[in-house]
């Protein structure tokens, strides 16, 4: 029916290693975020309200800081 490819981390492109730590840095402040409120810090909330309004502006802008980091690491820009 249909066939499901993974690409290895070399033929990753700028585009699939964004969603991918966006989405591991967002699975790990939310898996702290839902311990009780006394124990989760208040940077911890403040980065994932970063962290939200950066995914808005990224949006608009075209720009994450991420990006940056990730074109020193010379990872291939999108084909898109």
């Amino acid at each position: 029916m249909f066939k499901i490819e993974f690409a290895t981390f070399p033929e990753w492109d700028m585009s699939r290693w964004l969603r991918f730590i966006a989405g591991s840095v967002l699975l790990l402040v939310t898996a702290v975020g839902v311990l009780p409120a006394d124990c989760v810090h208040w940077l911890v909330k403040a980065f994932l309200l970063f962290m939200a309004v950066n995914q808005i502006q990224s949006a608009f802008t075209n720009w994450c800081p991420v990006m940056d980091l990730l074109r020193a690491m010379k990872v291939k820009e999108c084909k898109c």
